[in-house]
């Protein structure tokens, strides 16, 4: 309840208000800088600035999936001292991860920035920032919390709710005979190579609390059940895709879910 540049009782709200003003912001970068400036150094440094900003109020979403609430108290005091974020505001913490984070901002994406900082890697540092959130909703430490709500309370929001909402999510395109741009064809990677990630790898035990086993939880299980929801819609989508590169694409992602599922 207690973060940087969110004062506020609802992270979310919070997070919406900066991002119209980080809107702002980026429509007038270029006149605020280099027009006044006859110098497009200052436009490359605040434009970086302006990346970290808009993954700082990002963050502060992410924080509250599968996130807990502290109350320092006595046993003398009413409550618990920690409690699960409410299942609704998860679930609208998700939502907005999708329309903010997830679906391309391409307001961050302008020709008139871009092509005047750098000559290339205008998709790839999209790519790396929405990995940096998408990593982190997919770690051990919050799947095993999720984990451990459910078992508390099947009413909570659970680790098999949040897969189920990134990945319809994340792969929205398949509903549909929708082009999949190459934004988002960088994710959807990004989505595949972080499963991949939760079914070989194993809690970093210098960097976290070993609170659970993961090979002997639930983790595996949930992630290969997925994957294979997953199989199934991409071969149903790859026979209507009509655009050539997101064929290419709906079919190496079959692959790659091929070849993690069944190692040869």
């Amino acid at each position: 309840t207690a973060q940087t540049e969110d004062i506020g009782n609802n992270s979310i709200l919070a997070s919406t208000y900066g991002l119209k003003n980080l809107k702002i912001v980026a429509q007038n970068l270029p006149s605020w800088t280099s027009d006044k400036t006859d110098n497009y150094s200052d436009l490359e440094e605040l434009y970086g600035e302006m990346l970290g900003v808009w993954s700082r109020y990002v963050g502060h979403v992410v924080t509250h999936v599968g996130g807990v609430l502290e109350a320092t108290k006595n046993p003398s005091q009413e409550g618990d001292v920690y409690t699960m974020v409410p299942k609704a505001y998860q679930k609208s913490a998700i939502k907005w991860l999708h329309q903010n984070a997830f679906e391309t901002p391409t307001w961050l994406i302008d020709k008139s920035i871009l092509q005047n900082i750098n000559y290339a890697g205008y998709t790839d540092r999209i790519r790396r920032l929405q990995s940096r959130h998408l990593n982190n909703l997919l770690n051990f430490e919050r799947i095993g919390r999720l984990i451990d709500h459910g078992a508390m309370d099947s009413s909570n929001y659970t680790a098999l709710s949040l897969l189920k909402d990134l990945r319809l999510g994340i792969w929205s395109e398949t509903k549909s005979a929708s082009n999949v741009t190459v934004f988002r064809r960088n994710l959807q990677r990004v989505y595949l190579d972080r499963m991949a990630y939760l079914m070989i790898e194993d809690i970093n035990q210098n960097r976290s609390r070993q609170y659970f086993n993961v090979s002997q939880s639930d983790v595996r299980a949930l992630v290969r059940g997925e994957l294979n929801q997953l199989k199934q819609t991409l071969t149903l989508a790859s026979k209507k895709a009509l655009h050539t590169e997101t064929n290419y694409h709906y079919k190496d992602c079959i692959e790659r879910i091929n070849q993690l599922l069944d190692p040869k």
